[in-house]
């Protein structure tokens, strides 16, 4: 059973080698993942959990989206009369930055810092509740152009590759997330319910520079527990604003060795 929050073991890049791939072009991706979800939520909004499950619903139907939640702590201190307050265990203010960070691209859709939001490949957003415009965006041509795989041993170390060439630099993200949560919360706007949580992002970590040619990064993240797995995405940057939240061009869930 997992218990606290998970810290990566330090993550160094042991390697950057550029792996020989003559004649790679900018074609659509290899890689099993066509879209990434970033549903931003809370267990102190009552809004939330129809989203919640929905995002549970597209994780179960479609195994070519990484549909993540990343829990805000701005509802943490919210008062709801005698209800209370309920500190969300899986919050963190750096997801709450990820989402300003966002709010300050000019994303399509309804644009904003709310929850549930779920922001599709760094460049969509909407009401992460409403399901028609969910499907609809699971239906359009992936954004995602580059071919990667990512494996890790039962020891926690972890081979990123990137197969393609692109003319955008980006930052290479590695996520841990816990698959699966059930909480029952006693206080704040969901008193008396108990939720179920998917995909909860536990730790979320930058390993490197991307700079437009294949490669492979060698990372430790640590060794995870059977309701944990990883991902690593390659998400464009503002260097000028410091924005870290942009565009994703490539998305690959870990593959477990073993």
């Amino acid at each position: 059973m997992f218990i606290g929050r998970v810290f990566f073991q330090t993550l160094i890049v042991a390697s950057m080698a550029v792996t020989a791939m003559l004649g790679a072009t900018n074609v659509a991706a290899d890689s099993k993942i066509k879209h990434v979800f970033e549903l931003f939520t809370s267990q102190g909004c009552y809004s939330c959990p129809p989203a919640e499950k929905l995002l549970g619903e597209i994780i179960e139907q479609n195994d070519e989206i990484l549909g993540l939640e990343f829990h805000v702590d701005y509802w943490d201190n919210l008062v709801y009369g005698s209800a209370g307050k309920w500190r969300d265990p899986f919050s963190s203010s750096a997801y709450s930055k990820r989402q300003r960070d966002y709010n300050r691209l000019r994303l399509n859709g309804r644009i904003g810092v709310y929850t549930p939001q779920i922001i599709v490949n760094g460049k969509y957003a909407f009401v992460g509740s409403k399901a028609s415009t969910a499907y609809k965006r699971i239906k359009q041509k992936s954004d995602l152009v580059l071919d990667m795989e990512a494996v890790v041993s039962d020891s926690g170390d972890l081979t990123i590759r990137v197969k393609s060439n692109h003319e955008s630099d980006g930052d290479v993200w590695v996520l841990v997330y816990d698959m699966k949560h059930v909480t029952d919360v006693p206080s704040g706007e969901n008193m008396g319910k108990t939720l179920e949580n998917f995909n909860v992002v536990r730790d979320l970590k930058s390993v490197g520079k991307w700079r437009g040619m294949p490669l492979e990064y060698e990372t430790d993240i640590g060794v995870l527990n059977d309701n944990q797995n990883c991902a690593v995405i390659v998400q464009q940057y503002d260097s000028a604003r410091q924005i870290v939240s942009g565009p994703i061009i490539g998305a690959a869930v870990c593959q477990k060795l073993g």
